[in-house]
This record gives structure tokens, sequence and C-alpha cells, in this order.
């Protein structure tokens, strides 16, 4: 064989070697370096290239294949270009086992992003959860505080009114009992007055004056209240000076002013 024809082998060889068998192809099977018989090799592609050959496919013959099956048992005869596609096949193995390589980090790498970043999504999604519970649980001391405040102002408030009501029954039985002490009063000063008034025109007539009763004392107070002791009314011989008017309408002011007051401030 001419060097031209090993030259178009080994580049022959380099083609098939990568995507075609040829051993395969030629009906050996196993390892390559197990087939150098030459009369073997030959065997083997007769008994598997009958079925191509012209004579037996007759119209459906394939020239491309039948041409690949002659260059196969060409190339594997061929010491230079079976070595040529060996070598070749073995770098192509090698390679496929390099990028199987990669690509298996690759996976593993890919793998590991996927978990590194379906644990964060998940701690995420627990820390928004946590955080929507501490929300509501928030939002319902929020609402019980309210709650709360809300009854310890009405409590307050019904106290306050309870007490605001006491004091004004307490002050309106006060102002009613020192009414009628300043009535008393006054009815007695009248009484008085109109006893000197009589007694000096008993004098200036001769004769005895005529003494008018006592007037009746103020009406107990009612339940709960308390009550001051109403001045008697004074004997004859008794030499304390009758109440002012004045007197008597200033401390009635006086009373007033402080109901006022009190009103005002909500205590009444």
């Amino acid at each position: 064989m001419s060097t031209k024809d090993v030259h178009e082998l080994v580049t022959r060889a380099n083609q098939y070697a990568q995507n075609v068998d040829l051993y395969a192809l030629v009906g050996l099977e196993g390892d390559p370096s197990l087939h150098t018989d030459p009369k073997l090799i030959h065997r083997a592609w007769r008994k598997s290239s009958l079925k191509h050959h012209p004579d037996k496919t007759g119209d459906a013959f394939d020239k491309e294949k039948w041409e690949l099956f002659e260059f196969a048992r060409d190339i594997l005869l061929e010491p230079a270009a079976r070595a040529a596609y060996d070598n070749a096949r073995a770098a192509q193995r090698l390679r496929a086992a390099e990028r199987d390589k990669v690509q298996g980090e690759q996976r593993r790498f890919v793998d590991q992003l996927e978990a590194d970043e379906l644990a964060a999504r998940r701690r995420r999604e627990e820390k928004l959860e946590k955080d929507r519970q501490l929300e509501l649980e928030k939002a319902r001391l929020r609402e019980e505080g309210v709650r709360r405040r809300a009854e310890e102002d009405e409590r307050f408030r019904r106290e306050n009114l309870e007490r605001a009501e006491l004091a004004r029954k307490q002050e309106d039985d006060e102002f009613d009992e020192r009414e009628r002490e300043l009535q008393s009063l006054l009815e007695e000063s009248r009484a008085r007055k109109a006893a000197r008034k009589e007694t000096k025109k008993a004098k200036k007539e001769g004769r005895e004056p005529v003494v008018e009763s006592a007037p009746p004392p103020p009406p107990p107070a009612t339940e709960g209240t308390t009550t001051r002791p109403v001045a008697a009314a004074p004997d004859k011989g008794m030499t304390r000076p009758p109440p002012r008017w004045e007197d008597l309408k200033a401390r009635m002011f006086a009373v007033q002013k402080r109901r006022d007051a009190l009103k005002q401030a909500g205590m009444l």
C-alpha cells in the first residue's frame, strides 16, 4: 500500500474515531487489543459485510454503507491507520471521562447550590412565619391592653361617679341642715326682736309683756346624714347677741359657692 493510501486511511481513521466503532461494525467485540490477527479481522469483516454486499442487497444497495465497511477493514488491517484510530478513540474516551467528571462536579455543585438555596428559602419562610406569629401576639397584647385600660377607665369612672354622688348627697344634706339651722337662727333673732319690742311697748303701757313661745326645732335629719346640734332658743337671761342678717346671708353664700366649685370640678 502506498504512502498516499496510508495517509488517507489515517485521516479516515481520525474521522471515524469521533463517532463510529469500527470494531463493533465488523463484528469484533471486546477489548480491541485482543483483535490483532489480520486473518481474524478479515474473517469477521466478511461475515458482517455479506448483508451489505451489492450482490446481496440488489436495488437496496447502500453505497456509503458499503464504503464504510471497506474503510473499516482497511483501517483495522493497516497498523498505522489502526494505531491512529485506537489513539483517537482512547483520547475521545479520556475526554468523555473528563467531561463526565467535570459534569459530575458541576452537577454536585449545582445540587449543592440548589440545596443551599432550598435551606435558605426554608429559613426565610420560617423567619417570616415567626415574625407573623410575633406580630399576631403583639396585636393580641395590644388589644388586651386596650381592653384592660377600658375596663380600668370604666371602673374608675364608676367609682368617681359613686364618690361624687355620695359627696353630692352629703353636701346636699349638710346644706339643707345648715339652711335649717340658719332659718332657725333667723326666726330666733326675729323672736327676740319682737320680744324686745313687746317689752318696750308693755312698759310704756304699764302692763306685763306677752311672751311668745320659742320657734319649733328643725325637723330631724334623714338617715345617713350628719346633723349638727342647733342652738336652742336662749333664755331671757342670756346675753348672746342676735345674729345679723348680713352674716347669715354671707354664710349661705359661702355654702352655695362651695357647692358650685364642687360641681365645676365634676364632684357633683
